[in-house]
């Protein structure tokens, strides 16, 4: 039997917790009997229940198993650290506000199966507010035009891909891992499945402009080299205006020295 991990990065995630490990079980009912499941949670330093109930899933259930943070590391981080402490066949990403639904993964493991190395969610509507929601389209196409290669627009973490595919991925020592770049870097074959991700099943979202921005950001730099190559785009043009600029500069200078001199 092959193994599948399921990996679910968490920061103070009381309230969605059961609701998802209930969520898992009844896919773990419907997964074909080639595949053994594991639940491993990432824990993010949460500071309310999230640990101890995470805790006691793991001593009711033998395949679920955790790794908690010294510190809240982020998001991106923190499933590159799960990556890294984990050996399976295969590999998933979700997170536990239900937000993906986990029957998908069987979709993701029937194209698996036709031989495809990276199977993940693409995102074609999502439960947001229209500004939010074009914020987001606006960016990655944005980084789609500037990449370095080839980016899968709405592409979601939320995937299934394999050991090789992983250890490519970890073989990256990004100060900032931005892993739907990574996935994308790597190369494989690879498949996205349309899908319309859902409202939070309770609990509050840690996003907002400030992390958001940093995001965008850090997603921009781990993308694409062009901000670091922009500067010599830009220096032609410089040169041209700096040259105008002093001969503009140099003739007004003469033509006032003329004057003076004809006054006098």
């Amino acid at each position: 039997m092959k193994k599948l991990t399921i990996i679910c990065p968490v920061y103070n995630e009381e309230k969605c917790i059961e609701k998802f490990i209930h969520e898992i079980k009844l896919f773990e009912e419907t997964l074909s009997n080639k595949y053994e499941l594991n639940i491993f949670f990432s824990n993010n330093a949460s500071t309310d229940n999230t640990l101890n109930l995470i805790k006691k899933n793991s001593e009711k259930y033998k395949n679920i198993f955790y790794q908690t943070l010294s510190k809240n590391y982020g998001y991106q981080k923190s499933m590159n650290l799960a990556l890294k402490n984990i050996k399976s066949d295969l590999y998933t990403f979700i997170d536990c506000d239900l937000q993906d639904p986990p029957q998908l993964i069987n979709k993701f493991l029937e194209e698996h199966e036709k031989g495809f190395d990276i199977v993940y969610g693409l995102r074609k509507d999502r439960s947001e507010n229209f500004f939010l929601k074009s914020g987001r389209k606006l960016f990655y196409r944005f980084l789609k035009l500037i990449s370095d290669y080839e980016m899968s627009l709405d592409m979601a973490e939320f995937g299934l891909f394999t050991l090789e595919v992983r250890n490519a991925i970890i073989s990256e020592n990004n100060s900032y891992p931005f892993l739907r770049a990574n996935i994308c870097r790597v190369g494989f074959l690879r498949l996205g499945i349309p899908y319309k991700r859902d409202k939070r099943f309770s609990g509050k979202s840690y996003y907002n402009f400030y992390t958001l921005f940093e995001f965008a950001i850090a997603g921009t730099l781990s993308s694409s080299t062009f901000p670091l190559r922009l500067p010599l785009y830009l220096f032609p043009l410089w040169m041209i205006f700096s040259s105008f600029f002093i001969f503009f500069n140099f003739k007004l200078s003469d033509d006032l020295f003329w004057k003076y001199f004809i006054i006098i």
